[in-house]
């Protein structure tokens, strides 16, 4: 059940590394799975509902939360 004011979705910069290999580590340590939306950007719905955006010019310098209202 989402509550107001609550952690709702939390987008996150794919610096450091392709997204390939990002969704690899997180495959692997945490058992995700992803949606991927075009080339640079995937999502995840594992209990917190999120996304990994690889270009650089789109991607948040630091994770950014959405609060749900």
């Amino acid at each position: 059940m989402k509550l107001s004011g609550k952690l709702d979705y939390l987008e996150m910069p794919a610096t450091g590394g392709t997204l390939d290999r990002l969704k690899a580590f997180y495959s692997s340590a945490f058992a995700w799975s992803f949606t991927d939306y075009g080339p640079t950007y995937s999502a995840f719905a594992e209990g917190l509902d999120g996304g990994f955006q690889a270009d650089a010019a789109e991607a948040p310098s630091k994770p950014l939360p959405v609060l749900y209202s």
